[in-house]
């Protein structure tokens, strides 16, 4: 074995150092001769965790000639390393099209598509990559996600129900089929995989939340007090269980008890919509009208699609005496009126956990 002398070490250390702070900036880009010395930078590049080099030297290689199929997949792992998952979309849907039997890009496309929050897109492509990987049950949990996320509740089911058989003591799996359930308006079957969940974990997040919210979708107000007093006996910052609480003291018109419990909401996630309409009809009926057209307003602007922050904005311009905004508001009620739907648990709690690529 030949030894290598301190000198030349420490020459050969400089170099790789060299390569990794610079990229490929000093290498030529221009003819196919020079896509090998490219590629194998990137590679170097990515070895050492610095994808944004690597991206570029992958790049450049691919101005070349783009029908490379290795290179295009180490540019779209590059990209979805560094979460930028928009951008590796596109690489991965490359190498299909020259590939399309590629495995691995048809898994990584679909992981990236619902990093991008492209959900429709994300369950197709992740049902193709887990019939070729039948028992791999993250496939399954991102397709079931995936599902869920694009209004796909029977499909999704299924998937959930895959999931159970294979991880039957998973709290978090119960609370997603009930999810789907409750898309598929089943609220008895929703309610007892939740009570599966509490069963399995006393203190699973949101459980108890959901439970409540099903009986308050019910207008079973009495059963949802008691679930949105659970949640917050274990989780006293659930922002939305102390909005919802606050809206079955509101239904039944006990505005003094009700308002600190929306304060409270808001003073946790001021994005709470339903805190901000109930402060509305609150401050309506106490004729604090300035007050209550700003909450109206805010509730709007968090979500103009629903008609009953409109609704309710339009008494109150009226009763302010305001007719011409009045009549603006219930025009708006009559144009929505035919596209509104009703939230569901999943679009209320169901927020898909983040991907988080390995680094």
């Amino acid at each position: 074995m030949k030894r290598i002398i301190p000198g030349l070490a420490a020459l050969l250390f400089a170099v790789a150092v060299r390569a990794q702070t610079t990229g490929c900036q000093g290498l030529p880009a221009s003819k196919p001769a020079d896509i090998g010395p490219l590629a194998n930078r990137g590679l170097e590049l990515s070895r050492a965790k610095n994808y944004d080099a690597a991206a570029a030297c992958y790049r450049k290689a691919l101005a070349i000639d783009p029908n490379i199929p290795q290179i295009q997949l180490n540019l779209g792992l590059a990209e979805f390393k560094k979460g930028r998952f928009a951008k590796a979309i596109e690489p991965f849907q490359a190498v299909l099209r020259l590939d399309p039997q590629n495995k691995q890009a048809r898994t990584l496309l679909g992981m990236s598509c619902y990093g991008n929050r492209q959900f429709k897109e994300a369950a197709a492509n992740l049902e193709i990559a887990s019939q070729a990987d039948p028992d791999n049950e993250q496939l399954h949990y991102y397709l079931a996600q995936s599902l869920l996320s694009s209004s796909q509740q029977q499909r999704s089911l299924k998937e959930f129900e895959w999931l159970e058989r294979h991880d039957p003591d998973s709290a978090a799996i119960h609370v997603l089929m009930a999810e789907a359930l409750d898309g598929l308006s089943r609220p008895e079957e929703a309610i007892a995989e939740l009570e599966k969940a509490v069963a399995k974990s006393p203190n699973e997040p949101n459980a108890h939340f959901a439970i409540g919210y099903i009986y308050w979708s019910q207008q079973k107000d009495d059963e949802a007090e008691r679930e949105f007093r659970r949640e917050l006996d274990h989780d006293p910052v659930n922002a939305q269980a102390w909005a919802w609480l606050g809206d079955v003291l509101v239904r039944r018109n006990d505005y003094d008890k009700a308002k600190p419990l929306l304060d409270k909401a808001l003073a946790i996630d001021k994005s709470m919509r339903l805190a901000h309409l109930d402060l509305g009809i609150i401050f309506a009926e106490k004729k604090k009208y300035d007050a209550a057209i700003a909450e109206l307003k805010t509730a709007i602007r968090l979500d103009g699609s629903k008609t009953d922050a409109h609704f309710r904005l339009a008494r109150v311009y009226r009763e302010a005496g305001k007719p011409a905004q009045s009549a603006a508001e219930l025009a708006i009620v009559k144009q929505l009126r035919e596209e509104t739907k009703q939230d569901s648990l999943q679009k209320v709690t169901g927020k898909p956990p983040e991907l988080q690529p390995e680094k």
